[in-house]
């Protein structure tokens, strides 16, 4: 026997975050009458025009998310995509997306942004959701969050390989333009980054980059590959004429008591070579960077 339309629409609902349109309503067999029937009893909640909840379905941000990206027509964008993609860990106060400037109007409960560019064909799917690529979420999400934040996305999406540094270049080239926002901080970052440079692994990374640069040090070679007594060895800082390297002590950086041995092993093999280590905890690069760049600036002898 071939499943009910409320069967079918309750399949489709659970792969959507618990939620249906009122045409998916209809391609599943349900008539119009039947589906405000199914509101009178509960049985289906409306969560704004056309867009409904499954009675008794979860809430959570994904179905927020899909409920505001469905109610615009338009991508998630800006933070709420950049948590979607993986390169941030913190929602957006409200869902943020964006719409074709032409039409848009107002939409209680989220933040739309509006814009003559919007090229859908360079749109993805995440979990479900419609969201902007992993370019376009860079140079979009540089009007809404610090310079900080702006570069440890960057950085953290480049070393997930989910976009190459030059794909945002060419996006950024793409849509700069006078006049609009977004685009300027972006490009700021972009001209501060050296063609080709590696992408910083961590947090902890980009925060001892920014004291570096805000102390006006000369840029250290990032990701320096070397050979040490036979033994390839990859350094996160390095000034390679001072033969001094600087490293990021986070929490999950040697996770495995071999890997801490292995870590202990290698920096004692850059010593013997005359190598100088320095080495920042995640505690003093956030409350004490001035005394991260003097102890930079001191090793180098400036």
């Amino acid at each position: 026997m071939p499943p009910s339309p409320d069967q079918t629409l309750l399949s489709f609902a659970r792969a959507h975050h618990g939620l249906f349109r009122s045409s998916d309503a209809l391609r599943c067999g349900l008539s119009t009458a039947q589906l405000k029937n199914r509101v009178r009893r509960g049985l289906a909640q409306p969560v704004g025009k056309g867009v409904y909840r499954i009675g008794g379905a979860p809430s959570g941000l994904r179905q927020h998310l899909l409920a505001g990206s469905w109610r615009v027509n338009g991508p998630a964008s800006h933070r709420s995509a950049a948590e979607l993609l993986g390169i941030w860990d913190r929602p957006a106060p409200r869902p943020e997306l964006s719409v074709q400037r032409a039409g848009a109007h107002e939409f209680s409960g989220l933040i739309v942004h509006r814009s003559g560019d919007l090229d859908r064909s360079l749109v993805i799917e995440r979990h479900g959701i419609q969201v902007t690529g992993p370019a376009r979420t860079l140079v979009d999400v540089g009007q809404v969050v610090s310079p900080a934040v702006l570069e440890q996305m960057v950085h953290r999406a480049v070393h997930l390989g989910i976009v190459r540094l030059q794909d945002v270049v060419d996006e950024y080239r793409a849509l700069s333009r006078p006049g609009r926002r977004g685009a300027g901080p972006i490009g700021e970052l972009l001209r501060s980054i050296a063609p080709g440079m590696a992408a910083a692994e961590s947090v902890l990374e980009v925060l001892i980059l920014r004291i570096i640069r805000d102390a006006g040090l000369p840029e250290p070679v990032r990701q320096f590959e070397l050979a040490v007594d036979g033994r390839r060895v990859r350094l996160d800082f390095a000034y390679p004429d001072q033969l001094v390297f600087l490293e990021g002590d986070g929490f999950g950086a040697h996770g495995t008591r071999s890997a801490f041995e292995s870590d202990r092993a290698r920096q004692n093999l850059l010593v013997v070579a005359g190598w100088r280590p320095l080495r920042f905890t995640w505690r003093q690069a956030r409350f004490e960077p001035h005394a991260v760049s003097a102890t930079v600036a001191a090793a180098l002898g400036l």
